[in-house]
């Protein structure tokens, strides 16, 4: 009798610390699966803003490299904008060239009805960068009215003037978008086509 008295005095001091200490371990649990939650959400957090980053900076990476393909060292998209004009047949303007590097603006006969169909009449040197107005001397001079076309060329071979045989266009840049206003003859070369009206 006295033994199972004191088991029984024994269990409830067990159960009277166990249930004072159930409350502490609850709130421990609570708190630790908070803690868990919250750290979880933040790692969670800083974790995607991280991939986020990356791949941002991946696609920030990927885009640069592809703009410094098809802008190359001087930074700027290759193009060229050539507009109809008049003048007295010895010049022809183009408006507005964008050249990756230094090369030439060339201007040729681009008129299937003329026996000078493809004829060099001029070029001009251009600067890496954009230029406006570039002035193209025509020679021999336009008599007539013609289909021109002006086409940027890279300085190939580094001379400094324009050698028809070794110095090449410069080639469309690939992001190119197909509404541009390039109307000359090659699709793969940066060129542009102008009616002149001599006057």
């Amino acid at each position: 009798m006295w033994v199972s008295g004191a088991l029984r005095t024994i269990g409830d001091m067990t159960s009277s610390r166990m249930l004072l200490a159930l409350p502490a371990v609850a709130g421990l649990l609570v708190l630790s699966a908070c803690g868990s939650d919250d750290d979880a959400v933040g790692v969670a957090s800083v974790a995607s803003s991280g991939s986020s980053s990356a791949s941002s900076a991946a696609s920030s990476a990927g885009s640069s490299s592809d703009a410094s393909a098809s802008q190359g060292a001087g930074g700027s998209a290759a193009a060229i904008d050539f507009q109809d004009q008049s003048g007295g047949g010895d010049t022809a303007v183009v408006a507005r060239v964008s050249a990756p590097e230094a090369g030439f603006v060339v201007v040729r006969v681009d008129d299937d009805d003329r026996s000078d169909d493809n004829t060099v009449l001029g070029s001009t040197s251009v600067d890496a960068g954009v230029s406006t107005d570039v002035q193209v001397d025509l020679a021999p001079p336009l008599d007539g009215d013609a289909d021109l076309e002006a086409t940027l060329y890279a300085d190939t071979d580094g001379s400094g003037s324009f050698d028809e045989g070794t110095d090449q266009p410069v080639a469309e840049p690939e992001d190119a978008d197909d509404d541009n206003d390039d109307d000359g003859t090659d699709d793969d070369v940066v060129d542009d086509g102008a009616e002149y009206v001599v006057n």
